[in-house]
C-alpha cells in the first residue's frame, strides 16, 4: 500500500539536502576566492564543483517546493510558496508566519544568485558581486527557516546534521574575513572572462572614415555594410580588428555608446609596432571591408560620486568615452599627459568641452613630465603605491617586465582533451609550442597584456609573467597566458 506521507518525506529530505548543498557550495566558493589551501588546491576543479553544487541546490529547492505543493497534508498553495507571509502554516505560534516567509525569501535570494552567476559575463562586476555576496546571508537565513519550521528538530540525526552545517557555515565566514582576496593588481580586472573570446561575435564591417587626429594617430569609424545597428557597448570596451594579413589587434572604443551606427577607435602608429598599428596606418582605407569581434569590456567604469581620470598618450581613448558618458552633476577631473600637444588626440576637443576640469600636460610645453606632487589631488601621490585597490582602476597598453626573477627551465605540458604531451624548451614560448602541436590558441599582443590567449590550467602551477591581472586572481580562476608565462614545475596540464 502506498504510504500517504511519501510527499512529506520527500519535502523533509529534499530540504535538508538543499541546505547542505548551499553550505558546501558557499564553503567551496570561499576556498576558491581565498585560496587558503594554496598551493595544494586546484582552482579549476574548485570552480567546477562550486558551480555544480550551487546548481544542484537549486534543483533540490525545486523538489522541496514541488513536494510541498503536491502533499495533501501540508496543503501549500502556489501563493504560499511564492508570496511571503501568505501561508497560514505555523510551528511556533509566537513567531507567526516568519519561518515560512524566510523560506520564500531565501528561495528568491538563491534564484537571484544562480541567475546572475549564469549571466556574470554580461553584468557589471560590482552588481554581480553584490548579489553573490548575499549567499552568505542566505545560508544563515536558511538555518533559521529550517529550525523554526522543520518537524525533525527534536531528532538527534537532524540536530547533529544542523550543528555540522551551522559550524561549517561559521568557519567558512570566519575564513572569508581572515583571508580576504589579495588586493595586489597588475592591470584591469578580468576575473571570470572566458578563454579566447576574441572570436566571439565575429562580424563584417566597412571602414567608413579615416581621419588624422594628431601626429601619428588616426581615427577610424566602422559601420555595418548594410548600415544596420552594431552591438551595444559601454565605456571602457574594446573591439578586436582581424586584419587581412592575419594579425589581430585590440583597440578601445572612443565614440558615443548611444550611437549604434558606428564603432570609433583611435590608433597610434608605434615606432616599436610589431605590424598591427603600421598596417592600420598604411593599408586601411575608407570603403575597405574588415572583420571585427566584440565588443568586450575588461575596464568598466565603476560607480562613484567623484572621479580622477589620468591618461597618458593614446590611453585617452577609453577615458574619453567614460568622461562623455557621465552626467553633468558628476564631479570629475582629468589629467591628460603626453609628449607634445600635437601628438595628443582629443586634447583641444576635451579642453573646449570641459574647461578647467581638464588638465593638459604636454612635456614640450612644461619642460618635462608632470610633477604629480604639485597637483592638487592626493590621489596623484604615487598612484600605484598610495591608492587603495578599491579606488584605483587602470588599464595597461604595455607589459610590465617580470622576467628578472624568473628561472626559465624546460617543462612538459599535457593537453587534457587529447592526452598529448609536449616538451617546451628553455628558449621556446609555451604559446608557440602549443600551436605547433595542435593547440590552435588565438593570440594578439604576444606580450601578456591583452589576455587574448587565456587558457585554463587543470594541474600544475604556472609561472605568471604577464600583466593581465594579479597572480592570485589568475590562480583563483585557474587560468594563465601562455604567450609569456611558463610553468614553475616540471609538468603542467591544460584544458586544450
Amino acid at each position: 500500500m502506498k504510504d500517504p506521507a511519501i510527499w512529506w518525506y520527500v519535502t523533509r529530505s529534499s530540504a535538508i539536502i538543499a541546505w547542505a548543498l548551499m553550505v558546501i557550495s558557499v564553503t567551496w566558493g570561499i576556498l576558491l576566492s581565498t585560496r587558503v589551501m594554496k598551493p595544494k588546491d586546484n582552482p579549476s576543479w574548485l570552480l567546477d564543483l562550486h558551480r555544480w553544487l550551487s546548481g544542484l541546490s537549486v534543483v533540490f529547492v525545486g523538489i522541496h517546493m514541488a513536494s510541498l505543493f503536491v502533499d495533501k497534508y501540508a496543503a501549500f498553495s502556489l501563493q504560499d510558496l511564492f508570496i511571503p507571509f501568505h501561508s497560514q502554516y505555523q510551528k511556533i505560534a509566537w513567531l507567526g508566519g516568519w519561518p515560512v516567509a524566510l523560506g520564500v525569501i531565501c528561495t528568491y535570494i538563491l534564484f537571484a544568485v544562480q541567475a546572475t552567476s549564469l549571466m556574470m559575463k554580461k553584468l557589471p562586476r560590482k552588481y554581480w558581486k553584490a548579489i553573490h555576496y548575499s549567499s552568505y546571508a542566505l545560508v544563515l537565513l536558511v538555518s533559521f527557516h529550517a529550525g523554526w519550521s522543520g518537524t525533525d528538530v527534536r531528532a538527534w540525526a537532524y540536530r547533529i546534521t544542523a550543528l555540522v552545517l551551522i559550524t561549517l557555515t561559521t568557519v567558512a565566514l570566519i575564513t572569508r574575513i581572515l583571508f580576504p582576496k589579495s588586493a595586489k593588481t597588475l592591470s584591469a580586472t578580468v576575473e571570470g572572462r572566458r578563454a579566447n573570446q576574441n572570436k566571439e561575435n565575429l562580424h563584417k564591417v566597412l571602414v567608413d572614415r579615416v581621419t588624422p587626429l594628431a601626429d601619428g594617430i588616426l581615427g577610424l569609424d566602422f559601420v555595418r555594410p548594410d548600415r544596420s545597428n552594431l552591438d551595444p557597448w559601454v565605456p571602457g570596451a574594446h573591439i578586436t580588428l582581424h586584419l587581412p594579413d592575419g594579425m589581430q589587434r585590440q583597440y578601445s572604443l572612443c565614440g558615443d555608446p548611444a550611437d549604434r551606427s558606428q564603432y570609433s577607435i583611435a590608433v597610434l602608429e608605434s615606432p616599436t609596432s610589431r605590424g598591427g598599428s603600421h598596417y592600420v596606418h598604411h593599408n586601411l582605407k575608407s570603403g575597405m571591408n574588415l572583420e571585427v569581434s566584440g565588443p568586450h569590456n575588461h575596464f568598466e567604469l565603476e560607480a562613484s560620486n567623484e572621479y580622477l581620470f589620468i591618461a597618458g598618450g593614446i590611453g585617452i581613448t577609453p577615458i574619453k568615452a567614460m568622461i562623455e558618458s557621465l552626467p553633468n552633476r558628476r564631479h570629475w577631473r582629468l589629467l591628460y599627459a603626453g609628449r607634445s600637444r600635437t601628438s595628443m588626440a582629443y586634447a583641444n576637443e576635451l579642453s573646449e568641452m570641459f574647461g578647467d576640469r581638464v588638465i593638459i600636460h604636454a612635456d614640450d610645453e612644461q619642460g618635462g613630465r608632470p610633477n604629480l606632487d604639485a597637483l592638487p589631488e592626493p590621489l596623484l601621490d604615487a598612484l600605484s603605491s598610495k591608492v587603495s585597490v578599491d579606488r584605483l582602476h587602470y588599464e595597461r597598453f604595455s607589459a610590465v617586465d617580470r622576467s628578472d626573477d624568473a628561472i626559465v627551465e624546460a617543462f612538459e605540458v599535457t593537453l587534457s582533451r587529447s592526452d598529448k604531451k609536449i616538451l617546451v624548451g628553455k628558449d621556446e614560448s609555451l604559446l608557440d609550442a602549443l600551436n605547433e602541436n595542435g593547440g590552435a590558441l588565438i593570440s594578439s599582443c604576444g606580450e601578456g597584456v591583452c589576455g587574448t590567449c587565456e587558457v585554463r590550467v587543470l594541474k600544475g602551477q604556472p609561472m605568471h609573467l604577464d600583466s593581465v591581472m594579479s597572480d592570485e586572481d589568475k590562480d583563483a580562476i585557474g587560468v594563465m597566458y601562455p604567450c609569456v608565462s611558463r610553468s614553475t614545475g616540471s609538468t603542467l596540464v591544460l584544458d586544450i
